[in-house]
């Protein structure tokens, strides 16, 4: 088995992968998010999809070995170790004891960010067969490839890491990406653009806070120095991706709802300037203080205010029925928060929880 961390040690020099992640998300979104999955970083391979069935037993793994290069690959031994090393994964897989539904499958990619040509040996005499990965082919199976460029590949492969009941399982994949960290900012900005549009206020902040989510996860050391899938401290979950991207979207409408009312708000809550200049930034604070267990006093403000419905049922103006519920907390609980920030949450909660549309 691999060295089961070896990607905390290793992890500055994985940000390329990490790219690759949020990348193939994006670009799949609909289709990915319509079953549910979670994704692995550093765990049998350097990151990899897992979807469930809806008994929650495994139903496909798609792993990555994403490798950016400054070069094209040929069909060398270095080429031919990395496939020689997939094969080992694939292996792995299908050893790991997690649940798998009968129709279990996956598939072992291949990712880089250059073109990758397939050959069959030369040989005197005979044209030799090619296959080209690039961006106008970007994805290819092993078991498509001639069988002169199978047999040329799998005779460069050491034994010891050739498992060759997995070669039909690999896949050569192709990514649009360029070299340098800044390109692959930009690109995966306008990724979440398209897909965001004008839901969010920060496409830059979703790109991130992703980054992070993937990092924490891929610096989180195994259980017990073992590789299994079942391992939940390894996992980055469509429920934790849905919450995140949540996150963003209420966020934005909060701040749409602010712009909206802060006028009326802030004269009836006595909101100073400084303050409500910083209106965006303690309004994305309060999504984040939600979903903390630590902040108990903003978790219980979102409570007070998803739960005190009959409120509403007092007021023609939103304005109005905010700066209630702002009394009625004060009153009945008597926070040690600042005023402000008590203000700040119940508009973040109310908006969230009434399912506003601004």
């Amino acid at each position: 088995m691999v060295n089961s961390n070896a990607g905390v040690e290793g992890s500055s020099g994985y940000s390329f992968q990490r790219c690759c992640v949020v990348f193939l998300l994006f670009e799949d979104y609909e289709e990915i998010n319509s079953n549910n999955y979670f994704i692995c970083l550093e765990h049998h391979e350097d990151f990899l999809f897992a979807f469930l069935d809806d008994n929650g037993q495994l139903k496909k793994v798609d792993t990555y070995q994403a490798k950016k290069s400054r070069d094209d690959w040929r069909t060398d031994d270095d080429l031919c170790e990395i496939i020689g090393k997939m094969t080992m994964v694939g292996k792995e897989l299908v050893s790991d004891p997690i649940e798998k539904s009968n129709d279990y499958q996956h598939t072992l990619n291949f990712l880089t960010n250059r073109s990758i040509l397939l050959t069959s040996k030369k040989e005197k005499g005979e044209k030799q067969d090619k296959v080209k990965v690039q961006v106008s082919n970007k994805r290819k199976k092993y078991s498509d490839l001639s069988e002169k460029i199978k047999s040329n590949i799998e005779s460069r492969i050491c034994q010891s890491i050739h498992e060759i009941t997995q070669l039909e399982h690999v896949y050569f994949q192709y990514i649009d990406f360029a070299q340098s960290h800044k390109s692959w900012q930009r690109e995966l900005k306008g990724l979440a653009i398209e897909h965001f549009g004008h839901e969010v206020n920060d496409h830059e902040a979703v790109i991130s806070t992703l980054m992070q989510l993937l990092e924490d996860v891929a610096q989180t050391y195994n259980d017990d120095n073992k590789v299994l899938l079942s391992d939940r401290s390894k996992r980055v979950t469509k429920n934790k991706l849905d919450e995140t991207f949540k996150m963003f979207t209420e966020s934005r409408k909060s701040f749409d709802f602010w712009r909206q009312y802060s006028e009326q708000i802030s004269a009836q809550l006595n909101l100073k300037l400084p303050i409500r200049r910083r209106a965006k930034e303690l309004l994305e604070n309060c999504f984040d203080y939600f979903k903390d267990i630590q902040q108990i006093e903003y978790r219980k403000i979102y409570k007070f205010v998803e739960e005190r419905t009959d409120i509403d049922e007092l007021h023609v103006s939103e304005a109005d029925c905010i700066v209630d519920l702002y009394h009625r907390y004060q009153e009945e609980f008597q926070p040690r928060l600042e005023n402000h920030m008590v203000s700040f949450a119940v508009i973040a909660a109310y908006v969230e929880t009434r399912g506003m549309h601004v």
